[in-house]
């Protein structure tokens, strides 16, 4: 009789736990969410006020000095419709922004590839050098673009070096003409943002499993055939996200070309953000900013999901 009770009493002792914890489990969630409540109303208040109350606007035809918001007259999808059909310094705008983007992208790539690669080596002062190539990427763009500003500037250092090589003939005036000036603004976002291009592309070169690479090695593949069959396809998702995060960036692009050319000459380098910003503080258009602003969101959001659909799609199949 005695063992049969011993037997029996530690199966009396599960059946009594999860009650327990079932019990537990909605006071803790409810606990949960009264702790998250307020970081959810600041969300609330600082994201979705805002952009529902910029959604409205851009459906009607306010601005600042026509009087209050809720008396400006409902226009429907006028402002959308003049965006995409009339207004050519808006397309131009896009257009341009798209191009420094492909430019931007494609040199901070290659240029951050090139680095990754050398710093798989050992070699002597490699942690300092690390250390000075991160730097651009910690300084603010306003001081970015203001730097750069002063040197690309008719007597600045960058032609003073030109004068000195190819004689005072050379030296081009950097902010007069259209050329000139793409070519400062994509030298100064290519110099501010490659090293996070660096730094991500040799993150996931360090992450490559050393044993595809001897393996390819041992089967007599050369250094060129290791890299590209075996490590790029590896490296893939990786790139894929530093594209992701770099377009974004591009096509948001304000503080340099505001600091170096205000998009002069002319509109030749008038980003999409600098030109809804003038639409918007200049000419007091908020309405019609809006709307742009909206138009380059739901164009942004595209672009996003169109790059990252090989990296979803790989996970997937990894998944599988």
């Amino acid at each position: 009789m005695t063992a049969a009770v011993e037997s029996q009493e530690p199966t009396a002792v599960p059946t009594q736990r999860p009650a327990a914890r079932r019990a537990r489990r909605p006071r803790r969630l409810g606990l949960g969410r009264i702790l998250t409540l307020p970081g959810q109303m600041v969300s609330v208040i600082v994201l979705v006020v805002p952009l529902s109350v910029a959604f409205y606007m851009s459906f009607t035809d306010w601005s600042p000095t026509r009087g209050s918001l809720l008396d400006a007259a409902f226009v429907g999808l006028e402002n959308y419709w003049e965006l995409l059909v009339y207004d050519t310094r808006f397309i131009e705008a896009v257009i341009r922004t798209l191009a420094l983007t492909v430019v931007c992208l494609s040199l901070e790539f290659t240029l951050g590839l090139g680095l990754a690669v050398l710093f798989l080596r050992k070699f002597r002062g490699k942690s300092l050098l690390f250390s000075v190539l991160l730097t651009p990427m910690m300084v603010l763009p306003v001081v970015v673009g203001y730097t750069f500003w002063m040197l690309f500037q008719s007597n600045g250092p960058i032609n003073q070096i030109i004068a000195f090589l190819f004689g005072a003939d050379a030296t081009p005036e950097w902010f007069r003409e259209a050329p000139f000036a793409m070519t400062a603004v994509i030298v100064t976002e290519v110099w501010h943002w490659t090293p996070l291009f660096f730094l991500i592309l040799l993150s996931g070169l360090n992450a490559v499993p050393d044993n595809l690479t001897r393996a390819a090695v041992i089967l007599g593949a050369k250094p060129r055939q290791v890299f590209w069959r075996v490590i790029f396809p590896v490296l893939k998702p990786v790139i894929m996200v530093a594209l992701v995060i770099r377009s974004m960036e591009v096509i948001k692009l304000f503080d340099e070309v505001f600091m170096l050319t205000r998009g002069g000459p002319g509109t030749a380098t008038e980003t999409i953000s600098l030109y809804i910003y003038k639409l918007a503080f200049a000419d007091f258009q908020l309405a019609y900013g809006a709307a742009a602003a909206f138009l380059v969101l739901v164009g942004t959001l595209f672009l996003v999901s169109l790059l990252l659909t090989p990296v979803s799609e790989q996970l997937i199949k990894s998944r599988r």
